[in-house]
């Protein structure tokens, strides 16, 4: 068994929080002892890994830039040491700097991970991004992206040499995230009506996930689906604009948010269509569970959201900030139920051929044992 420090910058709502938990919560399958290391301490997920029995450990960080990052650095040296961790997986800007050097210095190998474009500041401030690419970049033993457009981005982008750049795709819980026979009790847990069109978003409220664009298209919607009802889940700082909005536009009763759910696969079975507006997106989590669900996804057309959805066979694919497409493409499965079913299961399908946790547990022991042996 391999000891593996899963280091993060907090474990609060996100995807790659959610996908660091249920690594951590998998390991034992993937010959991995797991640890995991937050600079920010508290969360549903953070939750999570305690309650699993999970050594977790908080190193308090206040910022990149603040006298105290020497300390964290050398308390994470000596976590490394004491536990004789012998692998550091970053993930976030912060935490791949940090667990970059405190793990050459301890004398573990290093694996940082890229799980977006990078575009819309996901490698920090150009400043941060400048000193990944010419210090710790360089030092990391391999580097993880989790979709085909990721790993191409970080090659063009950042100068990486192809044979330290690895692909695995997220993996799900297909038992967990799987058809559901009966919808029924599902909404009546949410107090939605029986017959009504339900289309559902999951994403954190940043500029860079147009939920405001789900909301635009379901408006248009409503229009000819007067009984439709958008279920929004996730919270964030545009919680305030995402709710006028809802207001101004004269559908506030059709839609219902729902904050932070740890428990989507108790939501995702009261919808008929999932809805992910990102503007950009490396390999959407979310996506991947409601597709896991068996429901058709309408997304916009960017990064990891391409490999995932077939146009016309799982689901339909719209220009970024396209509301009005995304509203027609909502309109063509409401009135299509048939249609809606058999794009669900082409989804479903995929996801057990390509995201299994049987493929992707294999993919990580050779990923990690190939890091010990290069």
């Amino acid at each position: 068994m391999i000891q593996v420090l899963y280091l993060i910058e907090h474990l609060r709502q996100g995807g790659s929080e959610r996908y660091v938990s249920e690594l951590a919560r998998f390991s034992p399958k993937m010959g991995v002892v797991p640890h995991v290391g937050v600079f920010s301490a508290g969360g549903i997920f953070y939750d999570e890994v305690r309650e699993a029995g999970i050594p977790l450990v908080h190193f308090p960080l206040k910022s990149l830039y603040h006298p105290s990052t020497v300390s964290v650095l050398s308390s994470l040296r000596s976590y490394l040491r004491s536990r004789r961790i012998r692998i550091v997986h970053g993930f976030q800007p912060n935490a791949n700097i940090l667990g970059t050097l405190a793990g050459r210095l301890s004398g573990a190998r290093v694996v940082i991970s890229r799980r977006s474009l990078g575009d819309y500041g996901s490698l920090g401030s150009p400043r941060l991004a400048l000193f990944q690419r010419r210090i710790t970049n360089p030092l990391a033993h391999r580097v993880l992206a989790n979709s085909r457009a990721v790993r191409e981005a970080a090659l063009r982008m950042e100068g990486f040499p192809e044979e330290k750049v690895a692909l695995i795709y997220n993996g799900l819980d297909a038992g967990r995230f799987a058809p559901v026979a009966d919808s029924r009790p599902h909404r009546a847990a949410l107090g939605l009506p029986e017959g009504a069109f339900v289309a559902g978003i999951a994403s954190g409220f940043r500029p860079v996930k147009g939920v405001d664009v789900a909301i635009r298209g379901f408006a248009r919607l409503v229009v000819e689906v007067p009984d439709s009802v958008l279920l929004i889940a996730g919270d964030g700082p545009e919680r305030g604009r995402l709710e006028a909005l809802v207001q101004g536009l004269g559908i506030a009763p059709a839609v219902r948010f729902l904050g932070v759910r740890s428990d989507m696969e108790a939501i995702l079975p009261a919808l008929d269509v999932f809805v992910l507006t990102s503007h950009s997106e490396g390999f959407s989590n979310a996506i991947l569970e409601a597709m896991g669900m068996g429901l058709p996804v309408v997304a916009s057309r960017v990064g990891g959201n391409i490999e995932m959805v077939e146009e016309g066979v799982s689901g339909f694919l719209v220009a970024p900030g396209d509301f009005e497409g995304l509203g027609r493409r909502l309109l063509e499965l409401a009135r299509d139920p048939e249609r809606r079913v058999a794009i669900g299961a082409a989804g479903r399908r995929w996801v057990e051929r390509t995201n299994s946790r049987e493929v992707v547990f294999a993919a990580f022991r050779d990923l990690y044992q190939g890091v010990l042996d290069g």
